[in-house]
C-alpha cells in the first residue's frame, strides 16, 4: 500500500517492543487495519499525544503486509471531549468496531456513520438512540442486518397489532399468541424501530435483538467497554447513569 494520507481514528493502542505502539486504526479508506508507531513511546514525543481514541487523525503508513508502519500523524481536528457514560459509550463503539471489523476492507458509508455517532456522544445526545443505530448498521454491514418490516417465513409485511418472536439468522416469526421470549414484541413496535422512531418500547426491542446479535458475532470473551460500565454503575447512583451499552 502506498503513503498516501488516510483520514482516521485510533480505535486501541498498546505497547509495543521497548519503544513502539501497536495501532489499531480505523479509516475512512481503508477501514480497519494495524500499524506501528516505532519509537513514540517517548514523554517527550508529540505523536503520542495524537495517537488517541476519539481524535480525527491524518496518518500516512506504508507496507504490503497486515501490519503496516506509521510514517506521519497530524489532528485534523480537536480531540472530543468525552465523559462519563458518554465516554464509556464511546470505548463500547471502539471495542466492537474493532472486534468485528475483518482488516483491509474499506466501509466509508459505516465510517462517516461511527464519525457522526462520536460527535453525538461528544455533543451529549441521548445515548440509547445513538448506540442503538449504530449497532443495527454494524450488523448490517457485516451481513446481519435484521428487516423489522417483514416476517422472515411468508414476507410478509409486520402488522401493527400481532406478535413477532425473532430467530437469530433467520429473522421474525409471526406467534399465535404472545410469547414470554424477551426477543417478541409486537408489530407496532418494530415498525418503530425499522423507521428509527424512538420510543422506550422500540429502544428495549432495538437493544434486545441487538445484543442478541452481537453476542453471536463476539462470541464469549466479555466486553472491557461494558465491564467499566458495570464497574463506574455500582459506584454512582442509578438516578446519575443511563445503561447504553
Amino acid at each position: 500500500m502506498s503513503s498516501t494520507p488516510l483520514t482516521g481514528f485510533i480505535l486501541h493502542r498498546r505497547p509495543y517492543r521497548e519503544t513502539s505502539f501497536l495501532l489499531d486504526i480505523f479509516s475512512l479508506e481503508w477501514g480497519k487495519f494495524s500499524a506501528v508507531g516505532k519509537g513514540i513511546r517517548g514523554a517527550k514525543n508529540d505523536k503520542k499525544s495524537l495517537l488517541q481514541p476519539f481524535q480525527a487523525l491524518q496518518l500516512t503508513v506504508v507496507g504490503k503486509h497486515e501490519l503496516k508502519n506509521l510514517q506521519q500523524v497530524e489532528a485534523l481536528a480537536p480531540s472530543l471531549n468525552l465523559q462519563g457514560n458518554y465516554l464509556f459509550s464511546a470505548m463500547y463503539i471502539n471495542e466492537i468496531v474493532n472486534r468485528l471489523l475483518a482488516h483491509d476492507i474499506a466501509q466509508p458509508e459505516l465510517f462517516t456513520l461511527y464519525q457522526s455517532t462520536l460527535g453525538a456522544l461528544a455533543n451529549e445526545e441521548p445515548i440509547e438512540p445513538v448506540l442503538r443505530q449504530f449497532e443495527l448498521s454494524l450488523l448490517a454491514d457485516l451481513g446481519y442486518g435484521i428487516d423489522f418490516s417483514q416476517d422472515a417465513e411468508f414476507s410478509q409485511n409486520i402488522e401493527p397489532e400481532a406478535y413477532y418472536g425473532f430467530v437469530y439468522e433467520h429473522g421474525w416469526l409471526r406467534q399465535k399468541v404472545p410469547s414470554q421470549s424477551r426477543f417478541c414484541f409486537k408489530g407496532e413496535t418494530l415498525l418503530l424501530v425499522a423507521q428509527l422512531e424512538w420510543t422506550a418500547a422500540s429502544l428495549h426491542c432495538a437493544k434486545q435483538i441487538a445484543r442478541l446479535c452481537l453476542a453471536q458475532l463476539l462470541g464469549t470473551k466479555p466486553l472491557k467497554s461494558r465491564e467499566l460500565f458495570k464497574h463506574s454503575w455500582s459506584h454512582n447512583a442509578p438516578s446519575q447513569l443511563e445503561n447504553g451499552t
